[in-house]
């Protein structure tokens, strides 16, 4: 047996160890087979691109605060990083799955890296960002700096 076939089995059994065997399984592009990116062709997956919608996020507007609530379940607030730029938010983690010696029966929870870029409604700047975490929850606070609206004399 070459190093390849035995790479190719390491990876499949570490997936069905993580509970992702039949995810791969019934997958397009099973590990070994040739994939083309950009004209060029390799024996690996393509990489995913981004989380999409994770975590779920809600952001709520008052008169002086922008509000946002993230779910990150059974995350670690020493594992994930926050930037901000403009109106461009950004959450950067990863979830660790349990050390848990059994087989999966069922895996509906994301684990791994993710990353997510949210729309602000207003401008933010760091210094004047709140975030803490707890019980799952990421909650991010900034204060708005369009408070009300203001008239504007036509000359």
């Amino acid at each position: 047996m070459d190093a390849d076939k035995i790479k190719q089995w390491i990876e499949m059994t570490q997936k069905y160890q993580n509970g992702r065997f039949w995810e791969m399984v019934f997958d397009e592009n099973p590990p070994g087979e040739i994939v083309e990116e950009n004209g060029v062709q390799s024996g690996r997956q393509p990489e995913k691109k981004d989380s999409g919608n994770y975590p779920k996020t809600d952001i709520f507007l008052t008169d002086t605060d922008i509000i946002l609530l993230m779910e990150i379940p059974g995350a670690m607030r020493e594992d994930m990083a926050l930037s901000v730029s403009g109106t461009k938010l950004t959450v950067r983690g990863i979830l660790h799955p349990p050390m848990i010696n059994g087989a999966t029966v069922v895996n509906e929870r994301k684990y791994g890296e993710f990353q997510r870029t949210i729309d602000l409604p207003e401008p933010a700047e760091s210094k004047g960002m709140h975030a803490r975490f707890e019980n799952g929850l990421l909650i991010i606070t900034y204060p708005r700096r369009y408070v009300r609206e203001e008239t504007i004399l036509i000359r």
